[in-house]
């Protein structure tokens, strides 16, 4: 009867579902009501998958076997089209600088393929691997601006990869006085025709500056405000109505913040 008793209790004790370890430097995506997340830090680089289901309040581990990416920090992950695209993140290496760190995860069938389609002698055809950068779409293409390459310093170059083709295109690599120039650590979000980047290290000083890109002219324009958030750097933003948030982030040597932030795209002023 003991027996008995005991594997009832075993039988109505709520089983704990895995849920991720604490982690930054990961990336993160909605598509289709769940919330996706790969990769960052904990103590060692990770490379684990996870989705979280919105409604149920629910986390499920995903498989990252075979294609998948390997342990990724400061990447970055879009959503298309019912597909995510990781882009990034690798530990710097000889390896890692010949080849094109793309992802791409088809969630119906739940596989993962690497785009390995770019030979190392044409890299100049496409982006090599970089950290710190940032990723949005834009009608049927991924926009990618800056990053740092470890040791070999910062990037101001800005590529697009057109989802339908897979094919890259180098956009531009403006010199400083056009553009936000060499930056990474920064945000980016897309609002109807244009990119909107802020903040983020250039150097090893932090920004506060907004930069508009005009998808329509190609060109870059410094939006000036009166006030606005302080430098920041390893923030997030998001486009909610008519406005972009930008929440947190923080600088050298001091502890990150947890303010929130609110510029209004007609009106052009921060709150």
């Amino acid at each position: 009867m003991k027996g008995k008793s005991a594997h009832c209790d075993w039988k109505s004790a709520p089983q704990k579902k895995p849920t991720p370890c604490d982690r930054y430097k990961h990336a993160c995506i909605v598509c289709r009501g769940f919330l996706y997340l790969y990769g960052g830090r904990n103590t060692t680089s990770l490379r684990d998958f996870w989705r979280y289901n919105i409604v149920k309040n629910e986390w499920e581990m995903l498989d990252c076997s075979r294609d998948a990416p390997e342990e990724l920090e400061e990447h970055s992950m879009v959503a298309y089209k019912d597909t995510l695209y990781i882009f990034g993140g690798m530990v710097d290496s000889a390896f890692t600088q010949a080849k094109t760190p793309l992802w791409i995860y088809d969630i119906d069938s739940a596989r993962w393929t690497e785009c390995r389609n770019v030979p190392a002698e044409t890299e100049s055809s496409a982006p090599t691997n970089r950290r710190g950068h940032s990723a949005v779409v834009y009608l049927s293409s991924m926009c990618i601006y800056g990053g740092y390459f470890g040791i070999r310093g910062i990037s101001q170059e800005f590529w697009t990869f057109h989802f339908d083709t897979r094919r890259w295109l180098c956009v531009s690599t403006p010199s400083h006085n056009t553009g936000p120039g060499p930056r990474h650590g920064h945000s980016a979000v897309v609002y109807h025709t244009g990119m909107y980047l802020f903040g983020g290290l250039m150097g090893l000083s932090e920004q506060k500056d907004l930069w508009k890109w005009d998808f329509v002219s190609s060109s870059w324009s410094n939006i000036r405000t009166s006030q606005g958030p302080a430098p920041v750097v390893g923030h997030a933003s998001i486009v909610f109505k008519d406005s972009m948030l930008i929440f947190g982030g923080g600088i050298s040597n001091s502890h990150p913040n947890d303010n929130l932030w609110k510029y209004h795209f007609h009106t052009q002023t921060w709150k």
